[in-house]
């Protein structure tokens, strides 16, 4: 069976960017690494900025399904009586991420923090990633019936991005379970303010 050499690259590069950074990866490292030839490449990546966002894109797609299965599973075995069950699932999603041998923090995150000019193709797809993951938590509200201040997706966004920095800078590798108790608080509170 052949290697899809792309793919390849992009395992390998996305293996590389998360743990040694974005700009400390040279195309060389990950040419190498890959065991592709360099004409191969730059068949597939214009260039290092062309990589990096591919290997965003994939990376998305990734984790969008690993996420969505977790959730899926933890709705099903742990949740089921919850009314924002996905809510809480993702919160044991994150739990289970975090404590993978692997965990590096977020791709995204990450990226803006190397990219930071807010123009930059890297930093703006990193925005489109958090934006939609936004859009995700407000879907999960209003399938829910959840009655909430037009805000309130923001604020479970917050806690999340919080957990998964805390998680990563802090090595505090409780901290989805510590967003959990406070995502319950969250809804309370909006309960009794609705």
């Amino acid at each position: 069976m052949a290697v899809d050499k792309r793919q390849l690259v992009l395992e390998t590069a996305l293996k590389l960017f998360s743990e040694n950074g974005f700009h400390a990866t040279g195309i060389d490292k990950v040419q190498a690494e890959s065991k592709v030839s360099k004409t191969t490449m730059y068949k597939y990546f214009k260039s290092k900025d062309d990589l990096i966002l591919e290997v965003l894109k994939f990376r998305d797609e990734q984790f969008d399904a690993w996420i969505s299965e977790r959730i899926d599973f933890h709705c099903e075995n742990t949740f089921a009586d919850e009314p924002v069950a996905k809510l809480f699932a993702l919160f044991e999603a994150l739990h289970e991420w975090f404590n993978c041998p692997n965990f590096c923090g977020c791709n995204f995150i990450n990226a803006c923090a190397e990219f930071n000019d807010q123009n930059h193709p890297v930093h703006k797809l990193s925005t489109e990633h958090k934006l939609n993951f936004a859009g995700f938590i407000k879907d999960v509200l209003d399938e829910s019936g959840f009655k909430a201040e037009e805000d309130f997706a923001l604020q479970i966004c917050i806690l999340i991005e919080g957990a998964i920095v805390f998680a990563h800078t802090a090595c505090q590798k409780q901290s989805a379970k510590v967003g959990q108790k406070m995502l319950r608080v969250l809804l309370e509170n909006q309960r009794q303010s609705a």
